[in-house]
């Protein structure tokens, strides 16, 4: 016995020698040599600034999470906010953790599923460890996990097991956070105004229910505590709607702990069980979906074994109430945190949406701001930014009467074909401004610039199924600014690099030199007016600044006074007294083609922004397109459109001539 513990200690203490010269191998050799020696089989994890040696056969149930660093990060705070994620998404774990900092907050980590994603993560100074996965292959674990595969449901046992380990950890709070989801706001005190909750969890609800049974109103009207006088309340009930498992809290509890552990029995035993579903399963035990609600929104679950409660849709928003309704400014209370769901195109999609709102922090900024050394965009000096028409023959008012609440989920019927009026009209309406940023991209490339794409004005909504026009439970107004992934090919384009978010202009990583070297060009008076018209003064453009959440009017049907005040992208550009605007006349110009103008802006090419007052000029089948026919045709891809859905004959694919 005690020889075979003194090789046991040997064999340790070999462990050990051998991991701290890979690390100091490591250190000493820069990052490439920190990945090669993480990738060797040695029975070691680093984990932060701690090295934990572990068995050479670890616990397959393990998320390899370590104790100490979890109590090291959490702090004074007593909460750790964590995420994971691998390699294809390193710059998504950039732009979680840049929010985060731009908040203050340090108390987060973010698991590693492969070594390439461990060294950068240290390189960047962000608390982590090598996690790992216990189903996923090696050559898989770097991939795009994509949603719904068989791959995407190992990464959520993953998830699961992480979250169970945390829980274990006595006396540290944990905030679980999928990696694309933008924290906008410091959720943890939040959190403790509900001292007695297990668990608080986001929602798939597309509508706030904080306040419609006398019990909610009553609870909201004590006020939660002194300084929660401008955050909603929980939703009204965890049954009413599918519980998101994309973020969660969760307190150091036994009924925390419980739930976890069967959780992870749960989805282990039955390979076909999604996690999420399972989650709510479990919650729902014990007839909890039967109880009365008090107005505090936390219930009993699990057998009664938990509370839990549903943390309010447009604070802690899904996809959908975040980007396509702005639900947020419509009830005038600050966000938390969006959680990118509810969109049409995959990773690059999630991308763009979190890119329009501003709060992306993933950029290569050199690649993205056109900087000196930059691998990509060399040859571009600067950006074209333009200002949209809508076709004048489409008349709003056939979207409006699908609006929020003049109309409820039933007072239109699913609409039977793509040929209907309404669909039709929408289509138009999408094609025209589809047809504008095609000639702006010709322009553009034509100048040296890249395009800035403006804000789009869709007439219905998107889903994957038939619907009335909006999406079923949702609660806004039609027509409405919408992401550009309901009408763009996101995912499939090839191009997406060559045009920017109509927001980028207030990009909170974009340079000053960039932003107030800015320039016009007047169009309007080669304008056909019989063509387009203005895009209307009270459509909701921005998600996030000034303008929005507690800043916007709360009034539904009375945004005026909200748009007036919003200045993302060139709206705050053009709002910027501060900011000098050289100005070109392009009215007089009769030679419109691509050397022609070019010569008419000759004067301001040395400014980092153009801004055209329009490019109807430029569409086919106007005096200024002659002469851009093939400029029209190398750029033609930069603008890839997509298609509507869906109508019960299917969809519409958008056409751009």
């Amino acid at each position: 016995m005690c020889a075979r513990n003194a090789r046991q200690r040997w064999a340790l203490v070999v462990a050990l020698l051998v991991s701290l010269v890979a690390a100091a191998s490591a250190h000493a050799s820069g990052p490439r040599a920190a990945r090669r020696a993480l990738r060797a089989d040695v029975p070691t994890s680093v984990t932060g600034d701690s090295l934990v040696v572990t068995d050479a056969d670890p616990d397959a149930s393990s998320s390899s999470i370590d104790a100490a660093l979890v109590r090291r990060v959490a702090g004074d705070a007593g909460c750790v906010i964590v995420t994971w994620a691998n390699d294809h998404y390193r710059d998504f774990a950039r732009s979680w953790v840049g929010n985060l900092r731009a908040l203050g907050l340090s108390n987060f980590m973010v698991g590693a599923m492969d070594a390439d994603l461990h060294g950068f993560l240290r390189d960047e100074g962000v608390p982590t460890w090598l996690m790992g996965s216990r189903d996923i292959a090696k050559g898989t674990v770097e991939r795009d996990f994509g949603w719904g595969t068989k791959t995407f449901h190992k990464m959520g046992r993953d998830k699961i097991r992480l979250i169970r380990d945390l829980t274990t950890i006595d006396g540290v709070d944990v905030l679980i956070s999928d990696i694309d989801t933008a924290w906008l706001r410091d959720p943890v005190p939040f959190f403790r105004r509900y001292p007695d909750a297990d668990m608080l969890v986001s929602t798939d609800q597309l509508k706030s229910e904080t306040d419609v049974v006398p019990e909610q109103k009553a609870y909201l009207a004590k006020g939660i505590n002194a300084s929660a006088t401008d955050d909603e309340g929980l939703e009204l009930h965890i049954c009413h709607a599918a519980m998101n498992i994309g973020v969660m809290w969760f307190r150091s509890t036994a009924g925390s702990r419980e739930l976890t552990d069967e959780w992870v029995k749960l989805i282990e035993a039955k390979d076909e069980l999604w996690d999420q579903n399972a989650f709510n399963d479990l919650v729902r035990l014990g007839d909890s979906c039967s109880v009365k609600p008090d107005g505090s929104g936390l219930m009993r679950g699990f057998r009664g074994k938990i509370l839990v409660g549903t943390l309010p849709v447009s604070q802690f928003a899904n996809g959908h109430v975040f980007h396509a309704q702005r639900m947020h400014s419509r009830k005038a209370a600050d966000p938390f945190a969006v959680h990118n769901t509810f969109q049409y195109g995959g990773t690059p999609g999630k991308r763009h949406r979190m890119r329009e709102a501003n709060v992306w922090r993933g950029e290569d900024k050199n690649s993205r701001f056109l900087l000196k050394g930059a691998d990509e965009g060399t040859k571009s000096i600067g950006f074209l930014s333009y200002a949209p028409r809508i076709p004048k023959d489409v008349d709003l008012a056939i979207f409006r009467e699908r609006s929020w609440p003049i109309a409820q989920d039933d007072t239109f019927p699913t609409i039977e074909s793509v040929r209907d009026p309404v669909v039709e009209a929408h289509a138009r309406l999408v094609e025209f401004q589809l047809a504008q940023l095609r000639a702006a991209a010709a322009v553009a490339a034509t100048l040296g610039r890249v395009v800035i794409a403006p804000p789009i004005l869709c007439g219905l909504d998107r889903a994957w199924f038939p619907h009335f026009g909006r999406f079923p439970g949702s609660q806004f107004s039609l027509p409405f600014v919408c992401p550009l992934d309901h009408v763009l090919a996101v995912e499939r384009s090839q191009k997406m690099d060559a045009l920017r978010e109509h927001s980028f202009l207030t990009h909170p990583e974009l340079p000053d030199r960039i932003k107030t070297s800015v320039a016009t060009a007047d169009l309007s008076s080669l304008e056909n007016t019989k063509l387009g018209v203005a895009f209307p003064a009270d459509a909701r453009v921005c998600t996030t600044g000034p303008g929005t959440g507690k800043d916007a009017n709360a009034t539904a049907n009375a945004t005026a006074n909200a748009t007036a005040r919003e200045t993302c992208g060139w709206l705050g550009i053009a709002a910027d007294a501060s900011i000098a605007k050289r100005r070109v006349a392009i009215a007089n110009v009769t030679d419109l083609t691509p050397t022609g103008f070019a010569a008419a802006a000759a004067g301001v090419r040395s400014s980092a922004v153009l801004h055209l007052s329009a490019v109807t000029p430029f569409l086919k089948g106007q005096a200024g397109h002659a002469g851009w026919e093939e400029a029209y045709a190398e750029n033609a891809d930069v603008v890839d459109p997509d298609a509507w859905c869906c109508a019960k004959d299917g969809h519409r694919a958008f056409a751009v001539p």
